[in-house]
């Protein structure tokens, strides 16, 4: 749940990034504040790719234990 809280709100921030390099590229003069949109929008997709990773292993782990505990019973049953 809170993975994907944050996920929730990675995406939202990255969508407000788009809108304020969207923003301050029309609007601005100086380029400064495009910059801090594009590393805000940078940090938020590596985030993002961090989180999914995390949730990958974390169901690879709990998978390989699944079928730890099922070989345990497997024997058990045999004998």
């Amino acid at each position: 749940m809170k993975t994907n809280l944050m996920q929730l709100v990675r995406l939202v921030l990255m969508v407000l990034a788009i809108a304020g390099i969207i923003y301050a590229i029309e609007f601005m003069e100086r380029g400064i504040a495009v910059w801090f949109w594009v590393s805000l929008l940078g940090i938020g997709f590596v985030g993002l790719l961090y989180t999914f990773r995390l949730t990958q292993r974390r169901a690879a782990r709990a998978q390989r234990e699944q079928q730890r505990l099922d070989k345990k019973r497997q024997r058990r049953s045999k004998r």
